[in-house]
């Protein structure tokens, strides 16, 4: 699974490479959040550069360089080319020691992974499967701004015009991939918080390699190689001056730290992050019982188990289907539709979301009450289907 953390990005440098539509969504993302943005592309949609235009980001209009990842503290590569992105990739980390670096849809080139996520006033909400099912991510986001009423934070503006982006200081929701990264808590083992306890769990299920240091043994050296640093202890800021650390988490002080960890609803590879900025104490509850409604939902109710299906499936998919507008059909249908079955005339799956006790024969209930052959079945039925054109979108 990835670690779920939500980023504090005021004013920190972000490099966006590529000019489309999916760059675009980055782009405003990084800004909803406060991010200091530059975008490099040759050409770009109008939106970006509307927004190059009020000065709202820096654009360079010219192909991706060796060094433009020089200085950045997060960099994400969405150009159609994969030997760019690879260079991006190659530039940003190995080259430079940027700790925050995405390849569009290529897990293997990133270190972390963006999320889906809905304002609920004060509340953040995002949902990552740890990349296995796009299709499933956005199911339950859409099933989330349904519930509370509420859109998608990427979908609240559409800047087609040369409007600024308003700086909503909302926090910058990732999944970091930690599988045998170096992550260093600091801690006193003898007094250990509960949360200190929880984020070490945490680590460990992310496959992590964790280092922990006594707080009287910490020295720059020791955290130099670090992804990142936890730790629930005061420390001397000299001892993270003047190395590349980026990542830190202060569980006493979170304002002190670069990210925190939010409250997690977690089923598998599903997870649901919720936090807030504010310090109100009614945000701080709100946070509190929409974990605990989320939990009664999602936790042990058979969604992870169905994200990890969908994402057994996935290499078969791309090798078999070569149009990614043909894949996201394939999962979508795969997902929603119910196998010879017609309720009210309507053939729609639905997830458990308004009924968690529905028993109709579809794929997803199938999995959940572990016929996963009779599923996997069904799924190479479609493909085969799809492969020689006979299946309807």
């Amino acid at each position: 699974m990835f670690y779920p953390a939500h980023l504090n990005l005021q004013d920190r440098k972000c490099l966006v490479v590529g000019g489309g539509k999916v760059a675009e969504r980055k782009v405003m993302s990084l800004l909803l959040s406060g991010g200091d943005v530059t975008l490099i592309s040759p050409d770009a949609t109008e939106s970006l550069k509307n927004l190059a235009k009020i000065g709202q980001v820096m654009w360079h209009r010219r192909q991706f360089q060796t060094n433009d990842t020089v200085g950045m503290f997060l960099v994400c590569a969405a150009t159609d080319f994969s030997e760019i992105n690879t260079q991006i990739f190659k530039d940003a980390y190995e080259a430079n020691g940027i700790r925050l670096v995405n390849v569009v849809d290529v897990i293997p080139e990133c270190t972390f992974a963006a999320a889906s996520v809905v304002m609920l006033g004060n509340l953040a909400i995002s949902i990552s499967t740890s990349g296995k099912s796009p299709a499933m991510s956005r199911r339950i986001r859409e099933y989330l701004e349904a519930k509370f009423g509420t859109s998608s934070l990427y979908k609240l503006e559409r800047n087609e015009n040369a409007i600024p982006i308003e700086n909503r200081r909302v926090p910058y929701p990732v999944y970091l991939l930690l599988e045998n990264l170096r992550c260093v808590v600091i801690r006193n083992a003898g007094k250990m918080s509960q949360e200190m306890v929880r984020r070490i769990d945490l680590l460990r299920r992310c496959r992590a390699s964790i280092t922990c240091i006594d707080p009287t043994d910490v020295d720059s050296h020791l955290l130099s190689d670090a992804f990142l640093v936890l730790t629930d202890l005061e420390c001397e800021g000299s001892v993270f001056a003047g190395n590349q650390i980026q990542l830190i988490e202060n569980l006493n002080s979170p304002e002190a730290g670069i990210f925190v960890t939010p409250s997690l609803v977690i089923d598998d590879n599903l997870i649901i992050s919720i936090s807030t900025q504010s310090e109100n104490a009614a945000d701080r509850s709100e946070v509190r019982r929409i974990r605990t409604e989320l939990a009664e939902k999602f936790e042990n109710a058979g969604y992870g188990a169905f994200i990890d299906f969908l994402g057994e499936l996935r290499p078969l998919v791309l090798k078999s289907i070569r149009s990614q507008e043909k894949r996201q059909q394939f999962f979508d249908t795969l997902i929603d539709h119910i196998p010879d079955v017609t309720i009210n005339g309507q053939q729609t799956c639905c997830l458990g979301f308004t009924n968690t006790a529905c028993a109709t024969e579809c794929v997803f209930n199938w999995v959940r009450r572990g016929q996963i052959e009779r599923a996997h079945q069904y799924a190479l039925q479609r493909i085969r289907k799809r492969k020689i054109g006979k299946l309807g979108s």
